[in-house]
């Protein structure tokens, strides 16, 4: 009996990875289109108003952070602030961190879905500020190269749990044909799947942000793969 439990919980394992996941990122496609839409738009607001506002990125990353990173491009290192912490603290303070993060912005789905719109807006304007402002002090190609080993998948990520909070607050405000209680518990079904989904996601992108992002002078062929 134990073993046959085993083997089932092993089976339900791996259909979570190879079906669950898979089919409900498709089931949420649409989801998944608007969340990237409203990133998108965000990131050139925030690109924008950078470009019209050299206060904007302060306003939006403060000023403790733009003016180390001002010294740090000052002395040639403008990506120094990945070095600056321990491998390890930094890979367990960052992978927690985005966890939480995609965890609130799923959750704050049930207020209509206002409150992930709001989180993924912030974070588009943030990411769009960031690199203009790296451009403004023309260092926009080693930032490029640089931020995004790990920002590929840490955005994309934040994206898909954005995804994960319309699924669930869409599922409150239209229905359908279930009953409203019935929809918004199928809803959070589909968005808590997709946040677990994210977890190896983020430990992934910890890792390289932890290990890797730091350094910044190694070839660009081996910093675009």
């Amino acid at each position: 009996a134990i073993s046959r439990n085993q083997t089932e919980e092993k089976s339900r394992f791996v259909t979570f990875w190879q079906e669950e996941v898979p089919r409900t990122m498709w089931e949420c496609r649409r989801d998944l289109l608007y969340a990237f839409v409203i990133f998108t738009i965000a990131f050139l607001i925030g690109a924008v108003s950078a470009a019209n506002d050299l206060a904007f990125p302060r306003l939006i990353m403060g000023d403790t952070y733009v003016n180390m990173t001002l010294e740090n491009i000052k002395n040639g290192d403008p990506l120094a602030v990945y070095k600056q912490a321990r491998e390890l603290d930094m890979f367990f303070g960052i992978t927690l961190n985005n966890v939480l993060v995609s965890f609130r912005m799923y959750a704050s789905g049930i207020l209509t879905a206002i409150g992930t719109v709001l989180m993924l807006f912030y974070n588009g304007i943030m990411v769009g500020a960031f690199q203009y402002f790296f451009y403004q002090h023309g260092v926009l190609t080693e930032s490029l190269l640089t931020i995004w080993i790990h920002g590929t998948l840490e955005i994309s990520a934040i994206v898909i749990a954005g995804a994960a909070g319309l699924t669930f607050g869409k599922s409150l405000l239209f229905p359908g044909t279930y009953t409203r209680s019935y929809s918004l518990l199928r809803g959070a079904k589909q968005g808590l799947k997709i946040i677990i989904g994210l977890v190896p996601i983020f430990i992934t992108a910890g890792f390289l942000e932890s290990f890797v992002t730091r350094h910044n002078d190694m070839p660009v062929v081996l910093s675009l793969l």
